[in-house]
């Protein structure tokens, strides 16, 4: 069996063949590989498909298809230049197809099949984005984007190393597989009864077509050839350098083939079985990678934290940085990398003596986000929602199913798709960030759905935006009672990352960032539920609720908000006053081997944690899945915040010692201001010294470097008659976007309880 891999890889422009191989160039990706892509067309430098499928033809050859378009793009021998943030780090620059040279045939960007009307005119919106070279060199480009309205594509089947797209025009089912031909290039298209007629777009070349016996030859040196019945070419009538394949109405499945061949005469091929090659076929990730678990043995503390040993040693050369799971069972887990696989682990059960990790699914475009339904692995990708079947029971998944890609997609480095949660109803939730320009400040053309919380229903028939205004939403949450969270990252019209809230009767709302407000115009901003600066949490994740019946050393209900930029989990604690929504974060004692993105609870009460390091992050190491478990050792953070008329009072769940708990001088605290503006990020502002010029200067260059906290004097310290609750009165005590208490204490048995509480004050009560 021939490795699926991108072979040979040509590298770009500036790399050595002598240097060593980077891992993504040796990384065996299968047999397709779904990304946006750029190419050499006509002698330039243009984007090739944002919604693109690299399909390996084997011995060298590569064919795009464009899953917005339903057209082969480009079909080539060679492989591609490296770019892409989850590949080489790069910011802006995309994948390119190597075509430049040794192509044998590109197309014009537009629909691949006509509409009813027999028209291929493009309809879809134009939109205008950057384009930005393997040089650096930005471009604006303007192109057609999305989906056309006339098709729908429904992803493919793999058989083996054979790829079988999937798609519906003008509502008729269609097959088609690209295989390489004895001479170049062949389609294969098994087309449903239909009775008006159907046109695809065969062929694009710089010369005008002729009409041959059986086929037709362009004056550049292009032939094609039809093989099976049904399909008749012509030049198009209203450009000579066209070609359209035409099939009349018929009452039953129509079978043919459309081969190609440059300089010398296509050949006429007979149809392949294409129905045959969407039942499963041959496996390619075959082994099975084992590996010892590290389990911890401290039962002091009240949470410890198990370790899976990674399949970071594979045959495929896989880069493993999981950035979404979920349970299929209490044995066994899916996992999504960045770089496109889906891993599943089995041997959660047990002692962790052996886990047994099968590479599932490759090729899929920066996953960072799976669901597991009724035993259904659902993968939220840049271009679309996958459904992954395993359809002949090999541990490899067969069908790629298209459960849903109706969110527009622009090639912006920065779109990260995460996340992917479902509510009580079975109805999924998502986020998407918006197009950042390179370096982080400003954005791109903002397309519909950048920078928005989506909901779609279980059954993908309703569809809708349930959040705007967003940067960088690394996570969302949904919560027992509907509630919809995410993490929010610093950067334009982000003062700092904050953690963003709303009930399920509030929505759609406006979280901030002003250029991806979409259809909310008038809406106003939603203050999140608390602020949290750079030392707490630089880059935010999910949320997770603790499960009813779960013993973690937090209450039912509790909401646990993940930083993937400091690895970190946090106890969120709620001190709403009346209808005013305000709240802190205290960090939970658990030590994380990478950063803290995903998080799900396991039916036998821990948590398992997922991150990578991909962005900015302190995460030690390059991936890490982990079990945090609650020993049932005393718990030593609080667990209840109130927002009091003096200060705060704030409840721990063991007795404290009552000299150092009433003494202010075990305590500190600070309090502080943003201002929300376009620039990148907020310096830290005065609360009791308001410096309005200051602030006005912020909104109009970056005040990272402004740090003026106040330091808050501590006038009294209470110790309740429950024993474990302080109450601290704070000198001037106001509404402050920032309020940070820290404590020295120890409880009833000398025990050393350390810590602080990061918090977002609005309103006070009694």
């Amino acid at each position: 069996m021939r490795p699926y891999h991108l072979a040979p890889i040509v590298l770009a422009a500036a790399a050595m063949p002598s240097q060593a191989a980077n891992w993504y160039e040796e990384m065996q990706l299968g047999p397709a590989w779904a990304n946006s892509f750029a190419g050499t067309f006509d002698g330039q430098e243009q984007v090739a498909a944002v919604k693109g499928v690299l399909v390996d033809l084997g011995d060298g050859n590569r064919a795009l298809f464009d899953t917005e378009t339903l057209r082969v793009v480009t079909v080539y021998k060679g492989g591609v230049h490296w770019g892409g943030t989850p590949w080489t780090g790069a910011h802006g620059q995309l994948v390119k197809t190597a075509n430049e040279k040794d192509f044998l045939f590109n197309t014009v960007p537009g629909p691949g099949w006509a509409n009813e009307t027999g028209s291929f005119e493009d309809k879809r919106t134009s939109m205008s984005f950057t384009l930005y070279t393997a040089k650096r060199d930005a471009s604006q480009v303007t192109a057609a984007c999305g989906n056309i309205p006339h098709a729908q594509y429904k992803g493919f089947y793999r058989h083996g190393s054979r790829i079988v797209f999937e798609y519906t025009v003008n509502g008729t089912h269609v097959l088609e597989h690209l295989q390489s031909g004895p001479d170049g290039f062949v389609r294969h298209f098994e087309v449903a009864a239909h009775d008006k007629p159907l046109s695809l777009i065969a062929a694009d070349d710089s010369g005008a077509f002729t009409a041959e016996k059986g086929g037709a030859k362009s004056a550049s040196g292009l032939s094609v050839a039809t093989g099976g019945t049904g399909a008749v070419l012509a030049p198009a009538a209203d450009k000579a350098s066209r070609l359209v394949a035409t099939l009349a109405p018929s009452d039953k499945a129509t079978t043919f083939t459309i081969s190609y061949a440059r300089g010398g005469a296509a050949k006429s091929v007979a149809p392949f079985n294409v129905t045959g090659a969407t039942k499963g076929g041959e496996g390619l990730w075959k082994d099975v990678i084992t590996t010892k678990g590290q389990v911890s043995t401290d039962k002091k503390s009240p949470w410890v934290t198990d370790t899976l040993t990674l399949p970071e040693d594979n045959p495929w050369k896989a880069n493993i940085r999981f950035g979404g799971f979920d349970f299929i069972d209490e044995d066994s887990a899916a996992l999504s990398t960045w770089n496109g696989d889906v891993w599943v682990v089995k041997g959660l059960k047990g002692d962790w003596s052996k886990l047994a990790w099968k590479r599932y699914a490759a090729g899929l475009f920066e996953p960072l986000g799976v669901k597991v339904v009724d035993g259904a692995i659902f993968v939220h990708g840049r271009d679309q929602i996958t459904k992954l079947s395993d359809l002949n029971k090999d541990g490899e998944a067969d069908r790629f199913e298209c459960f849903f890609n109706g969110v527009a997609v622009s090639p912006n480095f920065h779109e990260f798709a995460f996340d992917l949660q479902t509510d009580s109803n079975g109805d999924f939730y998502f986020s998407k960030a918006a197009p950042v320009r390179p370096g982080g400040r400003g954005f791109d053309t903002i397309f519909p759905h950048h920078g928005t919380v989506m909901r779609l229903s279980k059954d993908a028939s309703s569809f809708e935006v349930v959040a705007t205004g967003l940067r960088a939403p690394g996570g969302v949450g949904v919560g027992p009672n509907g509630e919809i969270t995410t993490g929010e990252n610093e950067g334009s019209w982000q003062p700092c990352c904050k953690i963003n809230y709303m009930k399920k009767d509030q929505r759609p709302l406006f979280f901030g960032t002003e250029p991806s407000r979409q259809g909310l115009k008038d809406a106003k901003y939603t203050e999140p539920l608390c602020y949290l600066p750079m030392d707490v949490d630089n880059s935010g994740g999910s949320q997770v609720w603790v499960p009813k019946g779960v013993k973690f050393g937090l209450k039912e209900g509790e909401m646990i908000h993940l930083s993937y930029g400091q690895s970190t989990l946090y106890r969120v604690l709620f001190s709403d006053v009346g209808d005013t929504l305000q709240g802190g974060v205290v960090k939970i004692p658990a030590k994380l081997g990478s950063s803290a993105m995903r998080a799900r609870f396991h039916k036998d009460g821990s948590l398992y944690v997922a991150g990578f390091r991909g962005w900015q992050t302190n995460a030690a190491a390059e991936c890490a899945v982990q079990r945090v478990r609650y020993t049932g050792a005393t718990v030593t953070i609080p667990d209840k915040l109130e927002i009091t008329e003096k200060g705060v009072r704030i409840h721990f769940e063991t007795e404290l010692d009552e000299e150092l708990a009433t003494d202010p001088e075990s305590y500190s605290a600070q309090r502080w201001d943003y201002v929300r503006g376009p620039q990148y990020g907020s310096g830290e502002f005065s609360v009791d010294n308001v410096d309005k010029p200051a602030r006005e200067v912020a909104l109009q260059k970056e005040s990272k470097e402004h740090h003026k906290r106040d330091t808050v004097k501590v006038t009294a310290a209470r110790l309740l008659k429950d024993g474990k609750t302080v109450e601290i009165d704070l000198e001037g005590h106001k509404p402050s976007m920032s309020l940070k208490v820290a404590w020295d204490l120890e409880d009833a048995d000398g025990e050393v309880l350390q810590g602080d509480i990061h918090c977002t004050v609005r309103a006070m009560g009694k």
